[in-house]
């Protein structure tokens, strides 16, 4: 009778341990026991609840391969919600924040840190950053969780509760396009679409806007570049002043997976960087850890078209977000911010606001990528040595 008892004890138990086995989740060791430490000053990230190698990998906008390697891990290694990982040099901090501020006039990390009720360690340690890093306002910063008055930002695969409005992809539309023309952000769009950025949109797909976005109005006749490569704009001024040196290096690969999607213009540092149409300074990015444009702006022209410009040593003092410029009016000048040691200008032109096309041809047929003659006068009158 013991004996009888014992046995069926002990079967219970081994299925209970089974069915433990069965529902604990993967196997495999979690990348909390696994042996490696960060690069010195390296920046970290805490796994949240449905992460994954590809998911914090493309976040990062950087590839699996390079996080692995970061943290001397595989694939077979599981992470868990807790687990703290390396970031590989280059990552974006800003797509793993748990959210983020922007930085007002006058703000210094230990200010920001006041008013979100947190540690000034703790938001440098969100944004891998140390004091002597130089803040400047309308900068979006990561917060560390707990702080208050934050802009909370998506967790994994957390798209339901921020479904708005339908779409229906047009000709020329891409994901950053449909973003920038909806007021939101690239990673907003893709979480409430569960989709990746290399997944391809083709006219006519329907697609969920996330909840707070403006509708895009229809793109028309102006939108017909697609991402491809196709699609025809004149410019009323060449972005740099020469001499320069470029070449057509559309498409050609690049860290984390990426595409080139520009021409990069190679001229001596502190050359003039021209607006190329009227219209208005829709985006600035400063160079800070993570931010492989370095110094950037974004220009939306009076006509819908949009152009890119990233890696300047700096921007001119008398233009900021929001500012109305003139076709040759300068906005910043040649640099090697981001993730590059050689001074040049990479340059987009995404026509309607939507998928970027090849800008080589465009600079050829319109006589290169610089204005080597004498400087654009500027809109005061003055004309620049």
């Amino acid at each position: 009778m013991r004996v009888g008892t014992c046995v069926r004890r002990a079967a219970t138990a081994l299925v209970a341990v089974s069915m433990l086995s069965l529902w604990s989740g993967p196997s495999g060791p979690s990348v909390a026991s696994a042996a490696f430490s960060c690069s010195s000053g390296g920046a970290t990230y805490e796994v949240r609840s449905g992460d994954g190698w590809y998911a914090i990998a493309e976040r990062a906008d950087v590839s699996a391969r390079e996080l692995l390697d970061a943290n001397g891990a595989s694939l077979d290694d599981v992470v868990v919600p807790g687990d703290r990982l390396c970031l590989p040099g280059g990552a974006n901090l800003l797509g793993l924040c748990r959210s983020t501020t922007t930085v007002r006039d006058g703000e210094g990390w230990g200010s920001i840190a006041a008013r979100s009720g947190v540690s000034v360690s703790s938001v440098l340690t969100a944004n891998g950053a140390s004091l002597d890093r130089v803040l400047h306002p309308d900068e979006t910063i990561c917060l560390p969780a707990g702080a208050s008055g934050a802009s909370s930002a998506p967790t994994a695969g957390d798209s339901s509760a921020s479904a708005g409005a339908d779409y229906t992809v047009e000709r020329g539309d891409s994901w950053y396009g449909i973003a920038e023309r909806a007021g939101t952000t690239v990673r907003a769009l893709l979480d409430v679409n569960d989709a990746s950025a290399s997944g391809p949109l083709y006219p006519g797909d329907g697609i969920v806007l996330p909840a707070g976005s403006t509708t895009p109005s229809s793109r028309g006749s102006s939108g017909s570049a697609e991402s491809s490569g196709s699609g025809w704009v004149n410019l009323d001024a060449l972005p740099t002043q020469g001499p320069c040196w470029y070449s057509d290096s559309w498409g050609h690969g690049r860290t984390g997976g990426r595409r080139h999607v520009g021409t990069d213009i190679f001229t001596f540092g502190g050359s003039y960087v021209y607006a190329v149409a009227d219209g208005r300074l829709t985006l600035r990015k400063w160079a800070q850890p993570g931010n492989i444009s370095g110094n950037a702006w974004r220009l939306t022209a009076d006509d819908g078209n949009a152009y890119f410009y990233a890696h300047l040593s700096d921007f001119a003092p008398e233009v900021s977000a929001g500012s109305r410029v003139e076709a040759g009016q300068i906005i910043g000048w040649v640099g090697a911010t981001g993730n590059t040691t050689v001074d040049h200008l990479h340059f987009e032109i995404r026509p309607g606001g939507g998928g970027p096309v090849n800008p080589y041809p465009i600079l050829r047929a319109q006589g290169g990528a610089c204005n080597e003659g004498t400087p654009y006068t500027q809109p005061s009158g003055w004309v620049p040595d």
